[in-house]
C-alpha cells in the first residue's frame, strides 16, 4: 500500500499562497479525462501513486465529481481543475480526497485552461474567446467579489478555426504579468495584475495561420506551439528604446523565427493532420518537448541557442540567438497526444484517443527513448499534473 499523503501539498509546478512547501510523503500523479458523451468517456479525476522506478502505480482515490474536467493546475494547498461545458465552471479540489471544495461559474464557453497567479484565479475560455479572473478566496466561498471578464477580439485566416477569438491557455511570467494564448487571433497578450485591476500591457503578434496553443518561456524567449502550422515560433522580450536600454518594464516582443515540429517543413506540410499541443521545457531548460496529434509523435527541441536576457547593458555584445534545432521524434505510443507531464526522469503522455497514458523514459541527453517503459489505460485523458 501507498504511505498516506500529507494534508496540504505543495505541488512540484507551484508553492502554497501560505508559503508551505510540503511535499506529498509519496510521490503521485493526478489524471484527468472527459467524462461527457461527445467529449469521452473518462472517470472525470484520479490520483495515483508514482513507484520508485518513476512508473505509476496503484490508484489511490477517483471522482465523478467534476465533468469534463480538461485541466488541472496546483493552486497553492488545492487542485484547481476547469468543467469543459458550454456553461464553464471552475473547481476547488481537495487533491488528496478529490473533494470539491468550491465551484464557480467561468462567464465562459468550454475553459480549457486555469493557473493561480498571487491568489487570483485566472481561466481561459476557448469557445467565447474570454479570460475569466477570479478570487481564490471567492472560489472557496470566501470572497463576495464578483469575477472578472477579459474579452478578446480578433480573427485569422483559418476560416475553420480563426472565425474569431479562442483563448486557449493563461501563463504568469517570472516578472509578475499573465500571458493569454489566443489560437483564434494569432496574439498572445500580456496583462498586469495588481490586486483586483487588469491591464492590458502589450500583445505578441504572431504570424497569420499561426493558432497559438500552449506557450513556454525560458529567460526572455517566449516559445509559442503554432497548433495551425505545426511550428514553435520563438519571440524575444526586447527593449523599447526610446526610453532606456536597460528598462524592463518598457518592452515589446519581437519575432525572431520558427522551427517545424517535425524533420522537415514538407512532412508538416505534407501530413493530413499535424496539430501540435502542450509543450514544456526540460528540467535543466536545454530542450524543448512537444506533443503531436495527427502523427502522433513527442517531439524533442534543442532550445540552448536562445541566450541572454536581451535586455541587460551588454545586450549589443551577446550572441545572437539561434532557432531551436530538431533532435528527435518518437511515437507517442497512442493516440491523439493532448497532453504531457516531465518528471522522475520520465515523460507521461495523455494519448486522448486510445484511451492510454505512455509512460517514457529520458535518455542520459534528456531525449525521450522509443518505446514506452509503461501503458496505463485510462478514459479520454486530458492532463497530467505530477505532485
Amino acid at each position: 500500500m501507498a504511505m498516506p499523503l500529507r494534508r496540504r501539498v505543495a505541488w512540484s509546478q507551484g508553492l502554497s499562497s501560505q508559503g508551505e512547501s510540503a511535499m506529498p510523503s509519496t510521490p503521485a500523479i493526478l489524471l484527468s479525462g472527459y467524462t461527457e458523451e461527445g467529449y469521452g468517456a473518462g472517470p472525470g479525476l484520479s490520483l495515483f501513486e508514482v513507484l520508485a522506478d518513476g512508473t505509476v502505480g496503484e490508484m489511490l482515490r477517483k471522482s465523478s465529481a467534476v465533468l469534463n474536467p480538461s485541466f488541472l493546475s496546483a493552486g497553492g494547498w488545492l487542485l484547481l481543475a476547469v468543467e469543459e461545458l458550454p456553461e464553464g465552471n471552475v473547481i476547488a479540489v481537495d487533491p488528496l480526497t478529490l473533494d470539491v471544495l468550491g465551484r464557480a461559474p467561468t462567464l465562459g464557453a468550454d475553459p480549457c485552461h486555469v493557473a493561480l497567479v498571487d491568489g487570483q484565479v485566472w481561466v481561459a475560455n476557448y469557445s467565447s474567446g474570454t479570460a475569466t479572473v477570479l478570487a481564490l478566496d471567492g472560489l472557496l466561498g470566501n470572497d463576495a467579489s464578483a469575477p472578472q471578464l477579459l474579452s478578446h477580439s480578433g480573427s485569422g485566416p483559418v476560416v475553420e478555426r480563426q472565425g474569431e477569438s479562442h483563448a486557449h491557455q493563461v501563463t504568469p511570467t517570472p516578472w509578475g504579468s499573465v500571458l493569454v494564448a489566443d489560437l483564434g487571433a494569432d496574439r498572445v497578450d500580456e496583462y498586469a495584475q495588481a490586486g483586483d485591476t487588469r491591464t492590458l500591457l502589450r500583445s505578441a503578434q504572431l504570424p497569420p495561420g499561426t493558432g497559438p496553443r500552449h506557450v513556454a518561456l525560458k529567460g526572455d524567449f517566449l516559445l509559442v506551439a503554432g497548433e495551425l502550422d505545426g511550428c514553435v515560433h520563438v519571440l524575444q522580450r526586447t527593449p523599447s528604446r526610446a526610453t532606456s536600454p536597460t528598462a524592463r518594464d518598457d518592452y515589446f516582443w519581437h519575432w525572431l523565427f520558427k522551427t517545424p515540429l517535425a524533420p522537415t517543413v514538407a512532412e508538416v506540410q505534407a501530413a493530413e493532420q499535424f496539430y501540435p499541443s502542450h509543450i514544456q521545457l526540460s528540467e535543466d531548460g536545454n530542450k524543448l518537448y512537444a506533443a503531436v496529434r495527427g502523427p502522433d509523435t513527442l517531439v524533442t527541441l534543442d532550445v540552448t541557442g536562445l541566450a541572454g536576457s536581451g535586455t541587460d547593458e551588454d545586450a549589443d555584445n551577446e550572441a545572437a540567438p539561434t532557432p531551436p534545432r530538431f533532435l528527435a521524434e518518437i511515437s507517442s505510443a497512442g493516440t491523439w497526444p493532448r497532453h504531457f507531464a516531465v518528471g522522475h526522469n520520465k515523460i507521461y503522455v495523455a494519448n486522448q484517443l486510445s484511451n492510454n497514458v505512455a509512460v517514457f523514459e529520458l535518455g542520459p541527453d534528456g531525449v525521450p527513448v522509443a518505446g514506452a517503459v509503461q501503458s496505463l489505460d485510462y478514459g479520454s485523458p486530458t492532463c497530467i499534473l505530477l505532485a
